[in-house]
């Protein structure tokens, strides 16, 4: 039997009605043919979303040229900042605690040039931060007023043109503390805090005077109401006799307070002249919090609080005052507040007494009597 003229690609018997071309790869279905109109049209705007994504891909690439960082090579990045600026700044009294809140932003954002930390990056970090679950956001703002002090000081110092944080905003918070703390507390917070000694010193070596100094420290938050920053910066020369003192509060607004009579006794024992309270704020945060798990007050604090602050010390001053019937405008001016609503949030009323002591005063008042038609 002789081959036929187109070789083995050519036959001519039919199989499932496809009938074989000359070249045997390209095949004419009559069958097939609407399923293959098909398939060339979706071929067709397949090819077309492709060379639209291609064009799109080309426009951003054009755009990220024209957006390149602006930023020299040679600045500085946030870890050279930082180390320069605790050269300037390692002796003073309060450099553990501001180095404390600028090793988060460093760990995240330290290897980043100083000049690119922008908003945009800040919000990022602030992300990873609130997804971290270990701080409130009055810390983190607390990082951030940290983090734009440095970089304001390495514009002073010419290190950097501009602070690139400049328009960062902080998180808007509401204070709410839940702790109730009463007057008992605070006297059991007293009696711990007398324990307060130097632990490096041999028993009997030390001499009371980091006791006496938390002890003044507290009844000034708690009997005067002070700020911690108002009763750190307390000055023996600006105390009248009578105890009558001005205090710079929040917004550089100065409002007159009076101390009590314990805690000018607790003051005058305190020897010195000048500030009363001149270590760092970190020694008296430190010397607190050992009082409140010395004498376990921490178990007072709500779950969340978590544990005892000294702010929590003003909270109860505020509630005591107002529950020996102080009036509220008075309150607000002791506290320094703008608005009652802000001290309505400092008074911690108990429910149950506020209802007893509306009944009693509604049945002391006399039942009016019903005129007789």
């Amino acid at each position: 039997m002789e081959p036929s003229p187109g070789g083995a690609g050519q036959r001519t018997e039919h199989a499932h009605g496809v009938t074989p071309t000359a070249s045997g790869d390209d095949f004419v279905a009559s069958s097939f043919g609407p399923d293959l109109s098909r398939l060339r049209l979706q071929l067709a705007q397949a090819w077309s979303e492709v060379k639209a994504l291609r064009r799109t891909v080309a426009h951003q690439a054009r755009l990220l040229e024209n957006l390149a960082s602006e930023t020299h090579p040679a600045a500085p990045s946030l870890n050279c900042v930082y180390w320069l600026f605790s050269l300037a700044h390692c002796h003073e009294h309060s450099w553990k605690e501001r180095r404390n809140r600028l090793l988060p932003s460093l760990r995240g954002l330290g290897t980043m040039l100083a000049p690119d930390v922008t908003p945009v990056v800040w919000a990022r970090h602030l992300a990873s931060r609130i997804a971290e679950g270990n701080a409130c956001a009055h810390t983190r703002n607390i990082e951030l007023g940290r983090l734009k002090g440095m970089l304001n000081w390495a514009v002073d110092n010419e290190m950097i043109a501009v602070n690139p944080l400049r328009a960062a905003k902080k998180e808007k918070t509401v204070s709410r503390r839940e702790t109730e703390l009463r007057y008992y507390d605070v006297d059991n917070l007293l009696a711990a805090a007398e324990d307060v000694s130097d632990r490096r010193l041999c028993d009997g070596d030390d001499d009371g005077l980091r006791a006496k100094k938390l002890r003044a420290f507290v009844l000034c938050c708690f009997d005067s109401m002070l700020r911690f920053r108002e009763a750190h910066s307390l000055d023996r020369d600006a105390i009248s006799p009578d105890g009558d003192v001005t205090v710079l509060g929040k917004g550089a607004k100065l409002r007159a307070v009076r101390l009590t009579t314990r805690t000018l006794e607790a003051i005058r024992g305190v020897p010195g002249k000048g500030r009363i309270f001149p270590e760092s704020p970190a020694t008296y945060r430190r010397h607190f919090r050992w009082a409140c798990e010395h004498g376990r007050i921490d178990a007072k604090a709500a779950p969340r609080d978590r544990r005892i602050v000294i702010h929590h010390l003003r909270h109860a001053g505020a509630t005591e005052a107002d529950a020996a019937g102080v009036r509220p405008g008075a309150l607000q001016l002791a506290l320094g507040h703008s608005s009652m609503s802000t001290t309505e949030r400092y008074l911690h009323r108990d429910k149950d007494a506020a209802a007893r002591e509306v009944a009693e005063a509604m049945e002391r008042r006399p039942p009016k009597r019903s005129r007789r038609k």
